[in-house]
């Protein structure tokens, strides 16, 4: 099967995830499964919330489908990496990269010139959608 793309620009604010789910649900529902396009929104809506919360700066939102699973990825313009924080039943905060970690087959964090960018694959066990950015960190 062929790749398909898709980007978004979106400002830090308080739409960006609205609108981000939202795009991205358009774009993946004639491509995925339905289980697929639920996680796939859920662990966008957390990368974009993170870049609205921390890197304070646009981001470019692109999407890549190949044999049924998605890469997400979020560029940002802050280098500082974002981790994924130990299990607190009691935080009211913090749980975003746990869940982008329960969601994913794989995600991790790229530096480049000027930010970072955090991608995930999202899909089927075992679905390579795209082999074009090396693994950082495995999803735990």
């Amino acid at each position: 099967m062929t790749a398909q793309s898709w980007i978004l620009r979106v400002e830090p604010d308080a739409a960006a995830c609205r609108t981000a789910r939202h795009e991205l649900t358009r774009f993946l529902t004639p491509l995925v499964d339905d289980v697929t396009v639920g996680d796939a929104t859920l662990v966008l809506h957390e990368l974009v919330a993170n870049g609205v919360d921390h890197a304070h700066t646009p981001m470019l939102v692109t999407a890549r489908v190949r044999d049924g699973a998605v890469r997400l990825r979020v560029r940002d313009g802050s280098v500082v990496r974002g981790r994924e924080q130990p299990y607190d039943p009691t935080a009211t905060r913090g749980r975003g990269l746990q869940i982008v970690g329960r969601l994913s087959q794989r995600w991790g964090v790229r530096r480049h010139h000027g930010g970072k960018t955090t991608w995930a694959d999202v899909g089927p066990v075992g679905a390579r959608p795209a082999p074009d950015l090396h693994l950082v960190r495995p999803a735990s």
